[in-house]
């Protein structure tokens, strides 16, 4: 049978990843990293703290996107976007997360408005998150902690963040609107019915929310732009309880070096679900990099600790049926 090439791009994902988490499970010491395991698991709910406080963080970040007349209850919005990214945690990129958190609030809040809150969040923390890897990798390079050729990896990282970084601004700080007068055109200049369907009128009102959250309140910016640095802060910290628990403290700093990596190097292996062996090989990596020892340990405990948030999330996921009120038509509210 022939195989689609999504299909492809899977298999190919998946074979990856299981052959660098091999590989890298055979390059670390397996009865050391037992043995910093059981001693990390006496400390482990201590270590879990940074990651539920992530959590409640994002959370919070995807709450505050709604206009305040569709606002769900925060309890709501955490319970979705947890059970959303519980299993969006099992495809590639995360991609089923999106449109669940969607259909998951459907008879809460309009499909149009739940969409374009998250659009919102995930544009803000992902700008703000290619800020922080920029510029912690430039300032790693300038700190002399790592050996050449991995002064080199934090240069391009550098690099290429300022780089995304830039076409994202130029592209956000245009006026008016983006995807709607592209289809609008299209549709007036070939009739094709797709480009004026129902499916495009929604993503062209979801767009037309987007902007007006995002272009109508600086305080929302604010909040989002903090809540995104905190998030930073809370996953170096919890590298730091890591190396604390096993008996090895580092500094917040060298915790922050590590997270950069890691979290560089988990776009890269994106498309593997779960991120697979991407996530083993990154921190094993730039722990060795930084002659340290334990990151197999830190990987564990991070692979540990995905599966459970993400079983918590499963756990957590809706079981009713989810159906829209009679007579619900997608509407733009106030964007306040």
């Amino acid at each position: 049978m022939k195989r689609t090439v999504p299909q492809l791009v899977s298999l190919v994902a998946v074979v990856a990843g299981v052959v660098l988490f091999i590989t890298t499970m055979l390059g670390i010491d397996r009865e050391e990293t037992i043995r910093e395991a059981r001693i990390l698991g006496l400390a482990l709910p201590l270590v879990m703290l940074p990651s539920l406080g992530w959590h409640l963080l994002r959370a919070a970040g995807w709450y505050v996107c709604f206009p305040h007349d569709q606002r769900p209850s925060y309890w709501t919005v955490f319970r979705v976007r947890l059970a959303a990214d519980g299993v969006g945690y099992f495809t590639i990129r995360g991609v089923a997360s999106e449109p669940l958190r969607v259909v998951l609030l459907i008879g809460k809040v309009p499909p149009v408005v739940s969409a374009a809150a998250s659009v919102l969040e995930r544009t803000a923390m992902g700008i703000m998150s290619v800020v922080g890897v920029g510029l912690f990798a430039a300032v790693a390079v300038s700190s002399n902690m790592l050996p050449p050729g991995w002064q080199a990896v934090f240069r391009g990282i550098a690099v290429t963040a300022a780089v995304v970084l830039f076409l994202s601004l130029l592209f956000l700080m245009r006026t008016g609107r983006y995807f709607g007068p592209l289809v609008e055109l299209l549709h007036a200049r070939t009739g094709w019915r797709w480009a004026g369907g129902r499916t495009v009128r929604a993503i062209s009102a979801v767009e037309d929310l987007f902007l007006k959250l995002a272009r109508t309140s600086p305080r929302r910016l604010r909040l989002l732009v903090g809540l995104s640095v905190a998030c930073y802060a809370l996953m170096a910290l919890e590298v730091c309880l890591v190396f604390w628990a096993i008996g090895q403290p580092i500094s917040i700093w060298v915790g922050t070096i590590v997270e950069t990596f890691t979290r560089s190097a988990s776009v890269a292996g994106g498309a593997i679900p779960g991120n697979l062996g991407a996530l083993e090989a990154s921190n094993v990596a730039v722990v060795k990099a930084l002659g340290l020892m334990g990151g197999g340990t830190l990987a564990l405990f991070r692979r540990v600790r995905s599966l459970v948030f993400a079983t918590m999330g499963l756990a957590l996921y809706p079981r009713d049926t989810i159906a829209p009120p009679a007579g619900a038509t997608p509407q733009v509210p106030d964007a306040r």
